[in-house]
């Protein structure tokens, strides 16, 4: 039996790889944080590096979240669409587990995401910090919610 685009595993596999591509792009850009003019992880020129992992993170929630039985149909929902911490509460009640580390930076991000703050007013002062953790923090985060997406993770 071969895999149509309505098989959630399949799609999980495509959200997967959506992924892996943002969070590849995400690496191009940090690569130039550390070459001359070097551009500090919190500048306005890292916005697109955070857009692009925020982005890729959403797509590791969703992946894990339709290989454990969440129909695609539910992540469309308004409470989960975009909303990091909504989508990491449901893995949670699911018996998932995640190091303080990821929960915080999820968290920390998730409004931004959600909001599209990262897209569209990051550099809009109104008051709200855009959250920005050293890049080394968002490779374990991602790497973290990477293994998430495999169906053996913890057993479920």
């Amino acid at each position: 039996m071969s895999a149509s685009p309505n098989d959630e595993t399949y799609i999980a596999s495509i959200y997967r790889m959506h992924a892996t591509l943002f969070r590849k792009s995400a690496a191009l850009v940090s690569a130039t944080f550390d070459t001359p003019p070097s551009v500090s992880p919190r500048s306005h020129f890292a916005i697109p590096f955070y857009f692009l992992v925020s982005h890729a993170m959403e797509l590791l929630l969703k992946s894990a979240l339709l290989k454990r039985g969440v129909g695609e149909s539910a992540l469309r929902n308004r409470e989960l669409r975009h909303n990091l911490g909504a989508l990491m509460t449901q893995l949670d009640a699911k018996g998932l587990t995640f190091t303080h580390q990821t929960a915080t930076v999820v968290r920390a991000m998730s409004d931004q995401h959600e909001n599209h703050a990262l897209r569209y007013s990051a550099l809009v002062d109104d008051g709200k910090p855009t959250y920005m953790p050293p890049p080394t923090v968002i490779e374990e985060t991602l790497d973290e919610l990477l293994l998430l997406t495999r169906i053996s993770t913890q057993g479920r």
